[in-house]
């Protein structure tokens, strides 16, 4: 298939062209000066679209999109492809503390168990589908290089630009050209110690990592808090949901005034739920309950978490991390009082208080102690106006769901019901 070049066309005088019909844009374009085997992009949009007329804006717009280089774009993402495909270089997202598989959306908390996963179930995939999440022409993808050497003779690489050269003068894929950027971000993914892959320095968790390694190739600034994206819809995204509202849902945009009424939401709203089966479109409120559901309705076979290092095995995830975390990782938080471990400081500290028996937070209305800030957010409901939680019988409402479940055993006699 003959390879499509790229074009340019020749700037025609339109700055004093207000309004213009149909034809008249067409014979303008007609005069364009193009590459003869190409065929003109705007042209070709005018006539497709049945338009009486068009504006200057209009025709300023096809012209940027005639003009611009997606030769260049796609030839970037086609090396990206084939590194991919000849190298163990790993794509990822990520989402909160976990790394996520762009072609099955796994979650994993730590980066040998990822690297574990991609070996084992996507050892053959379709390697297109890892940009199914960036916008287009602004595929710029994740992947770590931990260990990088080309599938085919096993050499290894420091770099991505060296292997993916290699692959093209070693094993003959010429469609890789050098002098396009991959449009790939290297990352060297050790929990132990996040280090930037272009410049060594040390991060303290993968969030921090990320947005540090994202400066090597920002071009968007926050005028509010200074953070740097490498898109203007990644900005716009951030400044959406960081500068808009505290509270605000990243689904529908709706801004709460707390961030219990945004849960509360969040829990209801099925619209909003970020887990959608790719079969039929039903969304859930958990990674869990859409796995049940692909298991139940569509057939899929659950999958078993075995632990690597023994032979337990686990029906989901969590249970599967915090096992590993506990057990086989010195990661684990210990209390200094008893020596229970959790999988979180935030855990470790909240237990510690069951020893200390501190209460620092105050509710500022009745003077009451709580030993936890979570606790008191919840008590300060009682002092609200807004009644949350409403009888499904006698429709009474009430403040606190503890209160609801009281009123149901006491006046209805049932110990379970639905909000």
């Amino acid at each position: 298939m003959a390879k499509r070049e790229s074009y340019t066309i020749v700037p025609i005088a339109i700055k004093r062209l207000k309004l213009a019909s149909l034809s008249t844009i067409t014979t303008l374009l007609s005069t364009a000066t193009v590459r003869s085997n190409v065929h003109c992009a705007i042209l070709n949009s005018v006539q497709r679209n049945k338009w009486k007329n068009i504006n200057l804006n209009t025709l300023k717009r096809l012209f940027i999109a005639a003009t611009k280089p997606v030769s260049n774009i796609r030839e970037s993402r086609r090396n990206a492809e084939l590194v991919l495909q000849y190298s163990t270089a790993y794509p990822f997202r990520v989402r909160a503390k976990d790394m996520i598989c762009v072609y099955c959306h796994e979650e994993f908390a730590e980066p040998n168990m990822y690297r574990d996963h991609m070996d084992e179930e996507h050892k053959t995939f379709t390697v297109y589908t890892a940009f199914a999440h960036c916008h287009r022409g602004q595929e710029f993808l994740k992947v770590d290089i931990t260990g990088l050497k080309c599938r085919i003779c096993s050499t290894p690489f420091e770099n991505l630009q060296d292997i993916a050269a290699h692959i093209r003068d070693t094993h003959g894929f010429s469609e890789i050209n050098t002098d396009i950027e991959i449009r790939m971000h290297p990352y060297r993914l050790n929990s132990e110690k996040w280090g930037c892959a272009l410049c060594n320095e040390k991060c303290l968790s993968l969030i921090k990592l990320c947005r540090h390694t994202a400066s090597h190739y920002h071009k968007y600034t926050c005028h509010v808090c200074g953070r740097m994206y490498l898109t203007n819809q990644a900005l716009k995204y951030h400044t959406r949901c960081s500068h808009s509202g505290k509270n605000v849902c990243r689904k529908c945009w709706t801004d709460f005034p707390t961030l219990e009424l945004k849960k509360e939401h969040v829990k209801i709203s099925k619209s909003c739920w970020q887990f959608c089966c790719i079969t039929c479109g039903e969304r859930f409120a958990s990674w869990e309950k859409k796995q049940d559901h692909l298991t139940e309705v569509h057939g899929r076979e659950k999958k078993v978490y075995g632990c690597r290092d023994c032979d337990q095995t686990f029906s989901s995830r969590k249970p599967f991390y915090k096992h590993y975390i506990l057990v086989h990782s010195d990661k684990s938080y210990i209390c200094p009082y008893c020596d229970f471990k959790f999988i979180s400081k935030r855990e470790m500290e909240n237990h510690k208080i069951g020893h200390t028996g501190e209460k620092p937070f105050r509710c500022e209305v009745c003077s009451k102690m709580f030993p936890r800030e979570k606790d008191l957010k919840q008590h300060l409901w009682i002092h609200s106006k807004m009644k949350r939680f409403v009888c499904a019988i006698c429709e009474k409402q009430f403040a606190q769901k503890v209160s609801l479940k009281g009123h149901m055993k006491s006046h209805h006699h049932q110990d379970t019901f639905k909000i």
